[in-house]
């Protein structure tokens, strides 16, 4: 035990200099947060939409991007560690290629588009390529799942009224409404019509569109449509002719009023990149220049800039929530280890970024209070969300010791009170919003590639940080906003409790999957004050050590998340083993060889450097798409060493 205690204290000495190495000025840690191979080719496709020029320079290296997913049979998957293409997401990878001024006879594109052929051509993409090349002029409005503008002049409690409808679809919603309303396609241009004939031996003129409004690749057809969805649209689009002119003016310009709130709320870095790039082309469609202009002064803060090629990341960063999550290592290590200029760094980091002014007018535009929270990547992206808010509050409550200045006490209760306002009726908490609609309008769910998108539901792991959160503050702060915090507590273990699964489990929709979900909530729900052997706890902790692998990690298969049961994987995960080990340090025996098992893992990944090889990646949204969380295979060994060393301290 003492020999490992001393490897551990050495694993943590070099992850530490690494960590301390790799922090930039501004105190956090930056790496790329990309994963979807739909959002370079909207970038690249809304450049040529928006007539920017994309430099000599630079063509290359988003070439490069677009080509680097390639699958060997020619096709594109949905995400960077797809084993299986899709025709959504090859199509306008093809298009943004020869948008870019690639040759159609170039290999790769020869095999990309014969790929397209054989899987059916763009008529057997799901709804997102079929809409994405209408707005090109390479698809046909009338073969598109309705958008209509006019759900925005519903009355709030009709629940296809958009408010009900999470706010990551809504703010998407939006601009795709406002194209819809409007028709609005590109002016046809010579590459425009070459694309038509390439996309489509059959003949683009020759195609029966509202025949293929529903028809779809096996590729793309990860989510069914609902039987409501597939025999509502045929009514949607017949009612749509005795629309009078005028009430579709009302709702366009209602629209459109939304997407400039938006913008100007967040100084036109919006939420993600495909509101980013739709609102970019929305306000070229009306002409109106300077909001163009400031459009442009931010979308390449999208782009991640690797060495020989461009990707898309899904946030501008994912700086606040990797800082939140390094700092908690620190912050459980002892003062001989725990580097204070880097805490210091990283909590100024974090004070600088907390949401500080409050939206105008929130409930017009179908916002929640933002004041107080943080977002996941940097203020100005103007979304404050629930998790990220317990993360930080985390770290910046336990680096108290090791500042010079803790962070003041109003910091803490803006975030206390922000969460507080976040939990939703069945005691979880989301992300960005509250549950506002009722569950059953996930019927409406036309995307064919993601699943549960309609409603910000509550989810295990975002409960599981807020319970850790407010838990601590109740111990450090035992007057602060006390009663409405034990109701909080109280029904965020009741949502927990209803929640976990036969088998001990929490299921994640974050994360792979149940190894996470669990990993999340065991921690919460021990802070929240269940004792070891509570059954909850005993079956949750019970259920992480059968899925320890024979490596003695943890490893979790992506399918997991869309077949909704426990696919281990084929060998351990850097960050799924930190995890599971922190869950268990917290919710049993610290002396469970599972747990030196664990630990001895992770001893033998890391590197000389301090740093641990390149991972699976581990995150995903909405069931289906990956997407990077690169640091996670240092911020959570950081935090399973501390956790370690703390429980195996002289003493402890």
């Amino acid at each position: 035990m003492n020999d490992l205690r001393t490897h551990v204290s050495e694993a943590t000495r070099r992850l530490l200099a690494f960590l301390e190495r790799t922090q930039i000025p501004d105190g956090s840690w930056s790496v790329p947060y990309t994963g979807p191979n739909f959002l370079l080719p909207l970038y690249v496709i809304t450049t040529y939409l928006t007539h920017r020029k994309v430099s000599e320079k630079e063509r290359p290296r988003f070439v490069a991007g677009l080509l680097k997913p390639q699958l060997p049979d020619g096709s594109v998957g949905l995400d960077e560690e797809s084993v299986r293409g899709a025709v959504f997401t090859s199509s306008i990878s093809y298009v943004a290629l020869r948008l870019l001024g690639e040759k159609p006879d170039r290999p790769e594109l020869c095999r990309m588009r014969e790929w397209i052929h054989r899987s059916g051509t763009p008529v057997k993409a799901a709804a997102w390529g079929k809409f994405i090349l209408s707005i090109l002029n390479l698809y046909d409005w009338s073969g598109v799942t309705p958008v209509p503008p006019e759900l925005y002049l519903l009355p709030a409690w009709v629940p296809v009224q958009p408010i009900n409808i999470s706010g990551y679809v809504r703010i998407v919603y939006l601009p795709m409404a406002y194209f819809y309303g409007k028709r609005w396609q590109a002016p046809l241009d010579p590459l425009l019509r070459e694309l038509r004939r390439e996309l489509f031996p059959q003949g683009f003129d020759r195609i029966d569109w509202p025949r293929h409004r529903a028809d779809l690749a096996p590729t793309d057809h990860i989510v069914p449509e609902s039987l409501l969805v597939r025999f509502s649209m045929p009514v949607v689009r017949h009612l749509e002719k005795w629309i009078p002119p005028f009430l579709r003016q009302k709702a366009l310009r209602l629209v459109y009023e939304h997407i400039c709130y938006e913008d100007e709320q967040s100084d036109y870095i919006r939420q993600a990149p495909v509101n980013a790039c739709y609102n970019t082309l929305a306000h070229f469609i009306e002409g109106q220049s300077d909001r163009v202009e400031r459009s442009w002064r931010q979308l390449p803060r999208y782009l991640w800039h690797h060495h020989d090629h461009i990707a898309c990341q899904g946030f501008t960063s994912s700086k606040v929530w990797d800082t939140a999550f390094t700092l908690q290592g620190m912050t459980h290590l002892s003062p001989e280890l725990a580097p204070r200029s880097v805490i210091e760094n990283g909590c100024r980091y974090l004070l600088e970024n907390q949401v500080i002014d409050e939206l105008p007018n929130p409930r017009r535009y179908h916002r929640l209070p933002r004041k107080g929270g943080w977002p996941f990547s940097e203020r100005q992206n103007g979304w404050s969300i629930a998790d990220c808010t317990a993360e930080s509050l985390l770290a910046l409550v336990d680096a108290a010791p090791f500042l010079s200045t803790p962070a003041p006490h109003s910091v803490v209760d803006e975030g206390v009170r922000f969460i507080l306002s976040y939990q939703n009726k069945d005691g979880g908490w989301g992300s960005c919003d509250r549950v506002v609609g009722p569950l059953w309008i996930e019927i409406f769910n036309a995307s064919h590639v993601f699943a549960d998108i309609m409603v910000d539901h509550s989810f295990a792991e975002c409960t599981g940080s807020v319970l850790s959160a407010l838990a601590l503050i109740r111990r450090k702060f035992p007057d602060m906003q006390r009663t409405g915090v034990d109701r909080a507590i109280r029904n965020g273990v009741r949502y927990l409790t209803d929640t976990q699964k036969p088998d001990g489990s929490w299921e994640a929709v974050w994360g792979i999957c149940f190894n996470y979900g669990t990993s999340f909530a065991l921690p919460g729900l021990r802070s929240a004050g269940l004792p070891i052997d509570d059954p909850r706890i005993v079956r949750g902790r019970k259920f992480l050590l059968e899925q320890q692998l024979a490596d003695g990690g943890w490893g979790e298969h992506p399918d997991s998340c869309i077949e909704r049961r426990p696919i281990p994987n084929s060998k351990g995960l850097v960050e799924a083993t930190a995890l599971a080990v922190i869950a268990l340090l917290s919710s049993g025996p610290e002396d469970d060889p599972s747990i030196n098992r664990g630990m001895e893992f992770l001893l033998k990944q890391q590197q000389s450097d301090g740093d641990f090889p390149p991972q699976p990646i581990p995150g995903l949204f909405y069931r289906t798409t990956l997407i990077r969380y690169d640091h996670y295979k240092r911020a959570f060994p950081l935090k399973a060493f501390a956790h370690y060393l703390r429980a195996n301290s002289a003493g402890s």
